[in-house]
């Protein structure tokens, strides 16, 4: 039996939304609408409404994905008297709060929300409550979740398959000067993963940068079993970077934008009686699950046809993370 296609709002079209897919450098689909208007998931989406604060971004938007206006939804008094169920909040950070509860006091039972779900603890406290009040859904979309190497990464350091993880390693650094708040806009793609891989530290030995100019946090933070993870984040580089490495007692994995690799121990080369970190290739994965966005939406897709009940990225942890956020912030 053909299945009903997801009727679905989309609120904000900027960069992550939209128009970010115009990058050549970058996979594709990279963006909200690459994924909802393209041919990945065979339509399984049917785009009904669409929305921004700047009339002019919604005709470049329909400029750039070549559709008719006619059919869509494209103010918030219609908005309101339509029926959706999936709403994609890509709108600025200091939005997502008043949007979600926007979606959720509309009775939009399933919610997608860019990252950082909202500012602070006190707002993610709150969305909760409501969230719980009204039993909508809702994911945030730290994509990393659903990128196949990131997924194995955290299943073999939850198996032991290399021994004892032992140190993390996080840097995330950006070219962006007195932009501040960098530690919420980069730093909690670092945190989510380590959350989802590790949970919540149950101690924190933080600093901040002495540097007025300069935004930037360094924080030690101590899990169970004698694991502790090292994070850096700061701007005023000449460079973005992303990375994450993790160290077990027989191996090494380096997460990173530019470029990930795994190290296993192996006999020394360069000395008897030693073993050495040696580079393996790194697994291979079907083409269909290599693109996170696409994985993402196909989750949503299967909770909506309850053929799964799985969230990976679920509102509620976002919790821990803004716990994790004002603690660092504290120094």
């Amino acid at each position: 039996m053909k299945k009903e296609k997801i009727k679905t709002l989309l609120l904000g079209l900027g960069r992550i939304a939209s128009t970010l897919e115009k990058d050549k450098l970058r996979y594709h689909p990279c963006t909200h609408a690459g994924v909802i208007l393209g041919s990945a998931l065979k339509n399984r989406f049917d785009l009904k409404g669409i929305y921004d604060t700047n009339s002019k971004k919604i005709y470049q938007f329909l400029y750039q994905w070549n559709i008719p206006k006619e059919g869509l939804v494209t103010n918030l008094s219609d908005i309101i008297k339509s029926k959706f169920d999936l709403c994609v909040i890509a709108t600025n950070s200091e939005s997502h709060y008043e949007n979600i509860i926007f979606a959720i006091e509309a009775k939009i039972p399933n919610l997608l929300v860019e990252k950082p779900a909202c500012l602070n603890l006190t707002e993610i406290k709150q969305l909760l409550e409501k969230k719980k009040q009204a039993k909508t859904r809702i994911w945030v979309n730290h994509e990393r979740r659903y990128h196949p190497l990131y997924g194995y990464v955290k299943k073999i350091i939850s198996e032991k398959k290399y021994g004892k993880l032992k140190t993390v390693k996080m840097n995330v650094f950006t070219s962006t000067k007195g932009k501040k708040k960098t530690l919420l806009h980069d730093g909690t793609h670092a945190l989510d993963y380590i959350q989802w891989v590790l949970g919540k530290p149950f101690n924190y030995y933080n600093r901040a940068s002495s540097n007025p100019k300069e935004d930037r946090f360094l924080s030690l933070m101590e899990y169970p079993n004698d694991v502790f993870a090292f994070l850096e984040v700061g701007d005023s580089r000449n460079y973005f970077q992303f990375e994450i490495e993790f160290q077990t007692t027989q191996a090494r994995f380096v997460l990173s934008n530019d470029g990930s690799k795994i190290f296993i121990s192996q006999k020394s080369d360069l000395y008897e009686g030693f073993f050495s970190l040696k580079e393996i290739n790194l697994p291979v994965f079907s083409k269909s699950n290599l693109n996170p966005w696409i994985n993402l939406y196909r989750e949503i897709t299967d909770v909506i046809d309850e053929k799964s009940k799985i969230i990976t990225g679920p509102i509620e942890d976002s919790h821990d993370i803004f716990e994790m956020i004002e603690t660092i912030n504290l120094c």
